[in-house]
């Protein structure tokens, strides 16, 4: 069965640019679909801020989404990125348009997208941290 192509989307970051699924063709792209009352975000943020400050390969993207139609207060995603110190991209959905897109149904979920632009997968918080990132290694092998 092939892999259903990604849904394009631009979306603005914290700092204000915006980010077009385009502009990383030919990446790894890992998106990580957060909000900020989650407890299984909570839990699994500073995990995926080890794993953005390790992984160093010029062919892996990583990009999370705060899902601003799920939080109670969408402007305290900023707030909260100074309190909590992340340095992992924050692109803002537009309300829940790109986590539906994306068929996600529950935070966090990780998106991996291939390198010829494909969903490889959808990964819950049930889904091991290493299983995903022995994901990653498949498919840049």
């Amino acid at each position: 069965m092939d892999k259903p192509l990604a849904p394009s989307f631009a979306l603005v970051d914290l700092e204000g640019r915006t980010h077009r699924l385009e502009h990383y063709a030919g990446q790894l792209i890992w998106l990580e679909f957060w909000v900020t009352w989650c407890s299984a975000c909570l839990d699994a943020l500073p995990r995926k801020e080890v794993l953005y400050r390790t992984i160093q390969h010029p062919k892996v993207t990583f990009l999370t989404i705060d899902v601003t139609g799920r939080e109670a207060s969408p402007d305290h995603v900023v707030a909260f990125m100074k309190q909590s110190a992340f340095t992992f991209p924050v692109l803002r959905d537009e309300g829940t348009k790109v986590a539906d897109a994306y068929g996600v149904t529950s935070v966090p979920t990780t998106v991996l997208i291939d390198q010829q632009g494909r969903i490889h997968g959808r990964y819950d918080e049930t889904v091991p941290l290493p299983r995903i990132i022995s994901e990653i290694g498949k498919l840049l092998s």
